[in-house]
């Protein structure tokens, strides 16, 4: 075991700072580029089936969609292209390193792609799915732990783990790919470095192992292992560390909740260190074993050392440029506009803060957003009415008596006159002064930081409400971050049919009739005493995502989190983070350590 990692590390170590360079950048870029593909294609797939939203009721029919299989298609392809880059650039540089050449990132990039393009002229098509077998068993931890928070995947994995005949049937998958990936070990080698034909390079595979099964299934296991228990140690010690920090640092309502999102990040964030490491450790570890067992072929030339490349330094860092670019503006693009692919199939139960953090300042105010933002709220639900100027403003009720003692309405006032009233001494001498916001002004704030749940209060049929609204979201290209809600059918028709990419949401008091079949309806906004089982699963099977109002109780919170309700609107957001994200594990950490700090 000794000698296996000093070979492995030796062979790692010649070329390390290339290897790392090319693998950290071309993983970051290619995840992030097909991230977008993935969300394009999901939205595009969506679309076309009728739906508006993913659920484990509407997958089939989404998947029977005739543009469906099409799109996955073309999506399996263009990840598996990714995959065989990065093997074919693993390979090249290792086998480099063999024979003590040194290769810069753009020639290991440069390698990858010549790699790939061989392999498909040559037809070696089974050396795709070997790539995906030998990723799947790779990352088979990572991928248990981030397909369990995505729905209705997860639903798919809670009902097969907790019968035994599911749980035999997960067993039997995973030892038919390991069962795949152990005969073609080597095949990879023959393939890419010695030119082979698939056939060949996996019967040579097999001959090489011949004898050698135990051995070199043992020297693949066991770092993979290691790695395993080293990232779950780094994930313990980085919690530990978080909760730490929580308690010297952060308030003590919100020790809770942020434990819980800092968890969540850190194991996001050791899952992506682990799946880098993974297959670095793995490919390295195969080369050695690959030329020990061929030792003599030791000194001979291989193509890619010989061969013109198939992309000229600067045609390679023009690819890398263009990927660089897209995929950066991808990131920037999901962070700031939110994303259509997490709104549709993240797991958790999401958190609305009604009329911003209603509990902590006051309603409808950018001081109530800014609460929102520093409670860890997903969704800031707005109200907005329309002043007689015609300027869109955050204001509930449709005169000022409750807020500023006269009755007075909101439409019968200027922007000027609102922008005089003090909206918030009534809440406390703390906010006094606090002014009226625009719609404009509140997304100004929102954008990047927090989604939007903007409510059109009811002015008429013949309002332009619904325009100026879907107009302002498409100024800010806020489509992805907010969703528009209404009491009016009529309102949040007009909107779509300008534009079908605004998500709209249909307010309800009571559950009655068929209203989720509306094609004009994302979302269904419901009293949360009228939330059932089936309720859901009927607005899941139209493709409508179902919220919950206004949700401050515990009990209350908790039923809603076993409904697998999709998101909460609460004037509590610590306490709703508290009880849907709730873990025994850190909840008695932060005791355990509170009794020691204090």
């Amino acid at each position: 075991m000794k000698t296996l990692f000093h070979e492995t590390s030796q062979i790692i170590r010649f070329n390390f700072k290339n290897l790392l360079l090319f693998h950290m950048g071309y993983r970051l870029t290619a995840a992030l580029v097909y991230l977008e593909l993935l969300n394009a294609g999901m939205s595009f797939a969506l679309k076309k089936a009728g739906y508006s939203y993913l659920t484990l009721e509407n997958a089939w029919k989404v998947f029977l969609s005739p543009w469906t299989i099409p799109v996955i298609g073309i999506l399996a392809g263009a990840g598996l292209f990714f995959l065989m880059i990065e093997v074919g650039g693993l390979i090249a540089a290792f086998s480099g390193a063999v024979y003590f050449i040194k290769m810069p990132a753009v020639k290991i990039l440069s390698q990858g792609i010549q790699s790939t393009a061989e392999q498909l002229k040559r037809r070696n098509f089974p050396l795709f799915a070997v790539v995906l077998a030998n990723f799947f068993v790779l990352n088979l931890f990572c991928l248990y732990r981030a397909l369990t928070h995505i729905k209705p995947i997860n639903f798919v994995i809670e009902e097969i783990s907790a019968h035994p005949l599911g749980q035999g049937i997960m067993l039997a998958v995973v030892c038919l790919c390991v069962g795949a990936v152990i005969p073609t070990y080597f095949v990879f080698h023959e393939c890419m470095t010695e030119q082979k034909f698939y056939k060949d390079g996996r019967d040579r595979s097999r001959r090489l192992l011949k004898g050698r099964y135990v051995k070199t299934i043992a020297r693949v296991l066991c770092p993979q292992l290691l790695l395993i228990g080293a990232a779950v140690a780094v994930y313990l010690a980085l919690v530990l560390i978080m909760a730490v920090f929580a308690l010297l640092f952060v308030r003590r309502d919100l020790e809770f909740a942020f434990l819980i999102r800092a968890a969540d990040l850190v194991e996001w964030m050791v899952m992506a260190v682990m799946g880098g490491i993974s297959p670095i450790l793995y490919y390295a570890d195969l080369t050695v074993q690959y030329y020990q067992y061929e030792n003599n072929k030791i000194g001979q030339k291989h193509y890619y050392e010989t061969k013109e490349a198939l992309l000229s330094r600067r045609n390679v860092l023009a690819v890398l440029s263009f990927f660089g670019i897209i995929g950066g503006l991808g990131l920037m693009d999901g962070a700031v506009n939110g994303s259509f692919l997490a709104s549709a199939v993240v797991v958790q139960t999401e958190i609305t803060a009604h009329r911003g953090s209603s509990a902590a300042a006051p309603e409808n105010t950018i001081a109530a957003l800014s609460h929102a933002v520093d409670e860890m709220a997903d969704w800031a639900e707005i109200d907005v009415r329309e002043t007689m100027d015609g300027v869109i403003v955050l204001f509930h009720d449709g005169d000022l008596k409750r807020i500023a003692g006269t009755p007075k309405r909101v439409s019968e006032l200027t922007l000027e006159e609102l922008k005089e009233v003090d909206a918030g001494s009534w809440f406390s001498e703390e906010f006094k002064g606090e002014k009226i916001p625009t719609l404009e002004e509140a997304m100004e704030y929102a954008k990047g930081r927090i989604n939007l749940n903007i409510e059109m209060k009811y002015s008429g049929a013949s309002s332009l409400l619904p325009d100026k609204v879907r107009e302002l979201i498409e100024s800010y290209e806020m489509e992805d971050q907010c969703i528009v809600t209404c009491t009016s059918e009529e309102y949040l028709k007009t909107i779509k049919e300008s534009n079908p990419r605004v998500r709209t949401g249909y307010i309800i008091g009571a559950a009655y009739g068929n209203y989720y079949r509306n094609e004009y309806i994302d979302v269904i906004s419901i009293r949360s005493g009228f939330v059932t089982e089936s309720l859901i699963k009927a607005a899941h099977e139209e493709g409508k995502s179902v919220h919950a109002w206004t949700v401050n109780g515990k009990k209350e919170l908790e039923r809603m989190r076993v409904l697998g309700v999709d998101n909460v609107i609460t004037d509590v957001p610590i306490l709703a983070r508290e009880i849907l994200y709730r873990e025994e594990g850190t909840e008695n950490l932060l005791e355990y350590l509170r009794l020691m700090f204090y």
